[in-house]
């Protein structure tokens, strides 16, 4: 016992130390896209702001795609070789692919629905470019340069908080507001490009087939496991738009993001955990048993407080920021969050996975419980409503953690990748 005491603090106490510019990060964007969507939910009828949501759902599902688990494989291998060559491929293949995601988004989104070409072409964009700044950040995280990650996320986000302000104060049109967001991530782009530099990566727009080659066969599972987890985390939202009303997913999509919030401390704890337990795994083939412990305590505990402060607090929340107008969004998250132990022990669990070069686990344990979801979804929500989509999430979170978990205790029987 003492001995794992002894082991623990420290790991612990790296955690912390680490965890601090991340959580700035996690804690920044989350009351960014929270103002964001406030905004929309107050300024908007429910059937308008139900239609933005579905376009973001769709749009970041549809993105997804096209990430190819990129920001994954660069925070795991950034931290220990060169990996210019391959950043070079990964983004200049990614900007090719640009012209697919665009005649997917807008084939689905204006010739099925007929929504504005405009608000498709802004949030398209938006979603997209954000996804070559995740690859960029992902190569400081890999690096350890979290504060300098920091940074420059600030510096865009404090000028995304002036345009909105200013936008408000002139009372403009939606456009303008989702507009403020893309500016945004344009600015943190270029930020991105120039922190890189600093950090001896001077990229330029030309791929190698080989390399691509090479990093997409390590990727693409990383990838598709990622592409399974947004499609059974947003998939709900396009069904309820299909079987019920715009308005009904703008009542489900104001619950589910504020089950979602507890998260951002999920991925505060996970992202330096990623980082050391990849580099643990690259040098001596194994991963500590102490750490796994330790961090499945922390994430518990976190889950446990924030059951609790939503089942106390969860209608003050809702009625303060939003009014009696998503007064009915009250009982779905208050259900809801009882998902949490299960998101977060998958993220850990898929965290696990990949670091230890076993990025198919996630890939087939999201495939199948996407497909779960799916089935779930179509058949609850026709039998009960936005209900159904509240007992399909609650499903799928533990029943991918359960099939990980499975494979990982499978893989370590074998393998010993584990030692305590």
């Amino acid at each position: 016992m003492k001995s794992f005491i002894k082991k623990t603090y420290p790991f612990v106490q790296k955690i912390l130390v680490e965890s601090q510019y991340v959580f700035y990060i996690n804690l920044i964007e989350k009351v960014v896209f929270f103002i964001f969507f406030l905004i929309l939910a107050r300024e908007l009828d429910k059937s308008t702001y139900g239609l933005i949501a579905t376009v973001f759902a769709f749009c970041n599902l549809s993105g997804s795609l096209f990430d190819l688990g990129f920001g994954f494989y660069f925070q795991r291998e950034s931290g220990t070789q060169n990996i210019r060559t391959e950043m070079e491929s990964a983004i200049s293949f990614r900007l090719f692919l640009f012209i697919f995601f665009a005649i997917v988004v807008f084939f689905y989104l204006h010739s099925n629905l007929l929504i504005d070409p405009i608000i498709i072409s802004i949030i398209g964009l938006l979603v997209y470019l954000n996804g070559f700044n995740v690859i960029l950040n992902s190569f400081l995280y890999g690096r350890k340069k979290y504060k300098k990650s920091f940074i420059g996320f600030l510096l865009s986000r404090i000028i995304y908080i002036a345009l909105i302000l200013m936008f408000i104060i002139l009372k403009v049109q939606s456009y303008f507001i989702l507009l403020t967001l893309l500016i945004s991530v344009v600015i943190h782009f270029f930020i991105l490009i120039n922190l890189c530099k600093h950090e001896d990566l001077h990229i330029r727009l030309r791929f190698d087939r080989k390399t691509l080659t090479k990093v997409l066969k390590s990727s693409i599972p990383i990838g598709l496991g990622s592409v399974f987890v947004l499609l059974y985390d947003r998939i709900d939202i396009l069904i309820i738009e299909r079987i019920i009303s715009f308005e009904a997913v703008a009542v489900y999509s104001i619950a589910y993001s504020l089950y979602r919030v507890p998260h951002l401390i999920s991925n505060v704890i996970l992202t330096p955990v990623y980082t050391d337990l990849s580099r643990s795994f690259l040098s001596k083939k194994t991963i500590e048993l102490h750490e796994i412990i330790i961090v499945f305590v922390i994430l518990m505990a976190v889950s446990a407080v924030s059951i609790l402060v939503v089942h106390f607090f969860g209608e003050t929340i809702i009625l303060f920021f939003y009014g009696n107008k998503y007064s009915a969004s009250i009982p779905y998250l208050k259900f809801l969050v009882f998902a949490l132990p299960g998101l977060f022990l998958n993220n850990f669990t898929g965290v696990i996975s990949n670091s230890v070069r076993k990025e198919k686990i996630p890939m087939f344990s999201t495939g199948i419980t996407a497909v779960v979801n799916i089935a779930a979804n179509i058949i609850l929500i026709h039998l009960f409503g936005i209900w159904g989509a509240v007992i399909a999430t609650i499903i799928s979170e533990y029943f991918v953690v359960i099939l990980q978990t499975v494979f990982l205790v499978n893989h370590n029987i074998k393998n010993k990748f584990i030692t305590s």
